[in-house]
């Protein structure tokens, strides 16, 4: 069998089924705003350091072009319990 790469385009109908970042300005459910985060700290030990909160289901760190951390991110997490958990402790 041959295999074929293809390339995301606006024209490729199967542009539509891969994995694209939510458009800015989308409410995403179970997910926070983590500030000030150090610029040595990864996605890695956030996960670690909010597991212990809850079932992490994904972290994100925002980065600039050249890949220096932004130093803020985001924790999604799998139920909105462990959200209301957290930000009743902030608040």
């Amino acid at each position: 069998p041959q295999f074929r790469w293809l390339q995301s385009s606006p024209n490729n109908p199967l542009e539509s089924l891969t994995h694209h970042p939510p458009i800015p300005g989308t409410i995403i459910p179970n997910r926070i705003f983590v500030g000030g985060i150090d610029h040595r700290v990864n996605e890695g030990d956030l996960h670690q350091i909010f597991s212990q909160y809850g079932a992490v289901k994904d972290v994100k760190i925002i980065i600039d072009r050249s890949g220096i951390s932004k130093r803020y991110g985001f924790v999604t997490f799998e139920n909105q319990d462990d959200v209301l958990g957290i930000l009743s402790n902030v608040i």
